[in-house]
């Protein structure tokens, strides 16, 4: 079967996650990465940087129709979730790229885009929207929804019944129990247990979690 050509955008530490995880899928083949800050005609992780992203139209025009999130984003989703809705409005499709050492459930229903790290273990009726990182060994339990855009960093773990909104954050090694709200744009902490429901745009830390003013 032919491999399915792949321009994977960005170049900094979560492309070099994605682009191994593309070498342990067999579907895909990268042709070139897309880079703000390296030259046109270098090599990233031994692929060419092919320029920034407005050279995308061009390689639509000659037929590419794939493309890999790179971006990460620890600090925000902003960037990643603008770049995923730019890159759509140009046609492409978003590949989701996930790791054969991830546990998923035969029941979970992935949106597009989606990056899934080795580690993660994804429970029954789980819903994830689009353009979502389930980072290295998170997990998360049945019936739980994870809107777009959302970032579950390395070693989170997310309760059952619990719905995680658009752009939540939710940094390395946070707990939300089950059956949990987390706002839309909002912050869980590094290591914050959250135990109650989180409101859109607000920020939590500690245990229990509980926001600063």
């Amino acid at each position: 079967m032919k491999k399915k050509e792949v321009i994977v955008l960005g170049s900094g530490g979560h492309a070099k996650v994605v682009i191994d995880i593309l070498h342990q899928m067999t579907d895909y083949k990268i042709i070139g990465v897309t880079s703000t800050n390296l030259t046109h005609g270098s090599l990233f992780q031994g692929y060419d940087v092919l320029g920034d992203d407005n050279v995308l139209p061009l390689y639509k025009q000659n037929g590419i129709k794939h493309v890999v999130m790179g971006i990460g984003g620890y600090r925000d989703n902003n960037l990643r979730r603008t770049l995923f809705q730019q890159i759509k409005s140009l046609g492409f499709e978003f590949v989701n790229v996930i790791h054969p050492q991830s546990i998923l459930s035969e029941t979970l229903k992935l949106g597009e885009g989606v990056t899934i790290f080795p580690g993660a273990i994804i429970n029954t009726e789980v819903k994830i929207g689009d353009n979502v990182i389930i980072a290295t060994g998170a997990s998360v339990d049945h019936e739980t929804i994870i809107e777009n855009h959302v970032l579950v960093s390395a070693g989170v773990t997310i309760g059952a019944n619990s719905i995680i909104k658009e752009s939540a954050l939710l940094a390395i090694g946070s707990i939300v129990i089950s059956g949990i709200t987390i706002g839309s744009n909002s912050l869980i902490a590094a290591g914050a247990v959250v135990v109650n429901d989180v409101r859109d745009n607000e920020k939590v830390f500690g245990l229990p979690a509980k926001s600063k003013h």
